[in-house]
């Protein structure tokens, strides 16, 4: 059936001299380039001496902290650091419980920690810590609140017994004037329309900062 054409459904295989000549396989590159691969080579080796200098130039990460060791924080009040074991900073005399209360405007961090409250407002020998960077926030009272914070770590907000023309918000609810309210971790404070204060609390066992 060499001679003729091939039947439907047929595939007719090519004679010899009919297919095409098998094409040429190049040779590698290192064959047809030696001095290629010599330089390709040295230049491999060249690589390979400078890796020791870049580790050492690169910026070395802090070792881990060995299993048992004791790590000191910093005193809320003061900076210095506290061992785990203790309750209160040897340099300050402060206990480990503190709040912390940030707003972003104005830009203002309060850390306050048990015994006479923080106070929040614009009159500057009642709310002394806040006067100043509320100087000009008419929204905010001069004698807008104050957070009170108990040895075992629990909070509270509370405004004067006259009230304030703006309110004090929890998380959005309006708080009674002259009423402790309970503060929780990572509540929303806002005085007025506009100041709001994320808090956090810090209790009274190792590891806060």
């Amino acid at each position: 059936m060499s001679g003729g054409a091939a039947p439907a459904g047929w595939w007719r295989e090519p004679d010899d001299e009919e297919g095409e000549a098998p094409a040429e396989v190049a040779e590698p590159a290192e064959a047809a380039d030696p001095a290629g691969a010599d330089a390709a080579e040295k230049a491999d080796e060249a690589d390979a001496a400078r890796e020791p200098e870049a580790r050492a130039e690169s910026p070395s990460r802090p070792a881990p902290t060995p299993a048992g060791v004791e790590v000191s924080a910093p005193c809320w009040n003061c900076r210095k650091p506290v061992a785990p074991r203790d309750t209160r900073c040897a340099s300050c005399g402060r206990a480990r419980t503190h709040a912390l209360l940030v707003c972003t405007e104005p830009c203002l961090e309060l850390r306050h920690g048990p015994g006479p409250p923080l106070r929040l407002g614009r009159h500057p020998d009642w709310a002394p810590r806040t006067a100043a960077a509320f100087d000009g926030w008419n929204k905010v009272s001069r004698r807008h609140a104050s957070i009170t914070v108990e040895p075992d770590g629990t909070a509270w907000v509370e405004e004067p017994e006259e009230g304030t023309r703006n309110g004090t918000y929890l998380n959005g609810a309006r708080i009674a004037a002259g009423v402790r309210t309970p503060v929780h971790d990572g509540d929303q404070l806002r005085l007025g329309l506009r100041v709001s204060f994320a808090v956090r609390l810090y209790g009274p066992g190792p590891g806060t900062d």
